[in-house]
């Protein structure tokens, strides 16, 4: 694909994300947009919470490098991560969370759509992004973050195909823009290898492996791939003839 291409990509992108909030807000029961959930098992409004934090911070970081100033990062945001986006949106109700959310999607789109393909597919465009291009931190934050929450919600409340559905999907269309191929089957390769689902797990490192070898060293240290290290499958994808 050209710059342009893959501008076109990314906002059609980033359309298919906002139907899947909805989608996820569709699914859920009254009872489970009233919960409020733990440090340890969040809710569905506090994922949306989590998202909207994360979401409104890269557009933050991308809106202060475009105009020349201080660009904030994790550490500025050290005291609210540590008491917890969590504890901060604890009385927030779903449906201002929700609404948040897609704000903050709609915001990022608009954004984007601002930069010229070139701007968008740059490396070099802004410090903060080290060596990335605002492609791949988009695709990061608004793809594969937004839905590995929203999956990992299904798989702990009792919706393992519609977790599996997400991860498919999404790896799927993730791997049409070339910078994010091995990115994106390895990390479903990670999902597959946390439901146990072990064969798919490895053909899909092993796919991973073959477009970038760099993630071969990586995985050696990969808490995701625990329940696979005892595996014949997998130890055979680092053996060396």
């Amino acid at each position: 694909m050209d710059n342009l291409q893959i501008k076109d990509a990314l906002i059609a992108f980033l359309d298919l994300i906002k139907t899947e909030i909805a989608s996820f807000e569709k699914t859920l029961s009254q009872q489970e947009k009233r919960l409020n959930g733990s440090l340890e098992n969040w809710s569905a409004k506090d994922v949306l919470s989590h998202l909207v934090f994360w979401d409104n911070h890269f557009i933050s970081q991308v809106s202060k490098a475009r105009s020349g100033e201080k660009v904030p990062q994790v550490d500025d945001y050290l005291d609210q991560i540590n008491d917890g986006i969590f504890i901060e949106h604890f009385d927030q109700s779903f449906s201002d969370a929700f609404n948040d959310l897609e704000k903050s999607c709609i915001n990022a789109t608009n954004l984007l759509q601002s930069f010229s393909a070139d701007e968008l597919n740059d490396k070099g465009l802004y410090d903060f992004l080290n060596g990335r291009t605002l492609v791949d931190n988009s695709l990061g934050t608004f793809g594969w973050h937004i839905t590995h929450h929203i999956s990992d919600y299904y798989l702990k409340n009792g919706f393992p195909e519609k977790a599996v559905g997400v991860q498919e999907i999404y790896s799927h269309e993730l791997q049409k823009f070339p910078s994010w191929e091995a990115n994106a089957i390895y990390n479903l390769a990670c999902f597959f290898a946390q439901v146990k689902e072990k064969d798919k797990a490895i053909n899909n490192l092993k796919a991973a492996f073959l477009l970038k070898p760099d993630l071969v060293e990586w995985s050696k240290g990969d808490n995701d791939l625990d329940s696979l290290r005892d595996d014949p499958g997998f130890k055979a994808l680092f053996m060396v003839d």
